[in-house]
């Protein structure tokens, strides 16, 4: 077991064809199982999708280290084979921080999960292991996502330490759950401890400004970014700005911020003006954002189409709609299916 306490082994994949020509020879040739070899096998499976394999080839080890229970709970994980990762969970002895925290981030996948996630929370708090700040971090962000902003924030305030993953989580999650003043608030705090914000930060932030109607408040952080931390905002930070000046009705200084971008807006800025045309019922504007998206991708953003038809129904053109789903038929191009990815349970 001495071999495998440096991890490196897990994070170098193999080809998903190796993986099973390597496979097929140990056993066609009886190899006698290596606890590094076989580690290497499941997580080089998981890597490649195919966790039935290697669960096959994790049931064959003799001893089960942490490293490759660990590779199984996130690849089942990621799959949404929620109880199979539990189970090799429970049977896993000796459980360190990855494997824990492997079970919390897929837990944030699998958000009808979040009862099942306070069971591991509370196992972690008996354990040596919930001062660790990943740790804490991947508890803020799982009960964020899954709605339990308040059960986010406890976590938040008994942490020791926080790094800049676990301000994030939490000024993301209050913006993401209807709290923006919060988000704000936390935002600058964060600057006040010293922690320099990242862009996924900047993004929580501008888009929290963007929800509570605050203006100037998201120009000064987005000019913040460059200004304070020189830090080139991206394609991301330039919708969130647009969409922010589009919600608050300022259509013309929205479009005007698109035109005097320093690089050439792409369809997700576009396409955050057309939902603000839409908001605001602005047929011609809207038809210029949309004309945008459809020179840069037509094809493939068919809500797109969708926003800028309903836009012209509420203007009444309905001339200006049939003519539009026309040619949406005459691209091909289909609306999407709505659905949802949200779990629910009840209780929650």
């Amino acid at each position: 077991m001495g071999r495998l306490k440096n991890r490196s082994v897990c994070n170098v994949p193999l080809p998903r064809n190796l993986g099973r020509m390597v496979h097929a020879q140990i056993l066609k040739c009886d190899v006698k199982a290596d606890d590094v070899l076989y580690t290497a096998l499941v997580d080089s499976y998981v890597k490649g999708g195919k966790t039935s394999y290697a669960r096959i080839v994790f049931d064959m080890m003799l001893e089960k280290n942490v490293i490759c229970s660990t590779s199984m709970i996130s690849g089942f994980m990621s799959q949404g084979f929620v109880e199979d990762a539990e189970e090799i969970f429970r049977k896993t002895v000796e459980k360190d921080i990855v494997v824990y925290n492997a079970m919390i981030e897929g837990y944030s996948i699998s958000i009808e999960t979040a009862r099942k996630a306070l069971e591991v929370h509370c196992q972690l708090i008996k354990n040596v292991f919930f001062e660790d700040v990943k740790l804490g971090s991947a508890l803020v962000d799982m009960y964020a996502k899954c709605g339990k902003i308040d059960d986010a924030r406890r976590v938040f305030d008994h942490m020791q330490q926080k790094n800049v993953f676990t301000w994030t989580s939490m000024i993301d999650g209050y913006g993401k759950n209807g709290n923006p003043n919060q988000a704000l608030e936390l935002f600058c705090m964060m600057q006040e401890c010293c922690v320099q914000p990242n862009y996924v930060t900047f993004l929580g932030a501008l888009s929290a400004c963007g929800h509570a109607g605050l203006v100037d408040k998201g120009r000064e952080i987005f000019e913040s970014m460059e200004r304070d931390y020189s830090m080139k905002p991206k394609m991301e930070h330039y919708a969130c700005m647009v969409d922010l000046l589009g919600r608050a009705g300022s259509l013309e200084q929205a479009l005007k911020f698109v035109l005097e971008m320093p690089e050439k807006p792409n369809s997700d800025v576009w396409a955050a003006l057309l939902s603000s045309c839409r908001l605001h019922d602005d047929v011609e504007m809207a038809n210029i954002a949309a004309n945008e998206i459809f020179k840069l991708n037509a094809n493939d953003r068919p809500g797109a189409y969708v926003a800028l038809s309903n836009t012209l129904a509420a203007a009444g053109k309905w001339d200006s709609v049939t003519e539009l789903r026309e040619k949406m038929k005459l691209r091909g191009v289909l609306k999407d299916t709505g659905c949802s990815w949200v779990g629910t349970e009840s209780g929650l």
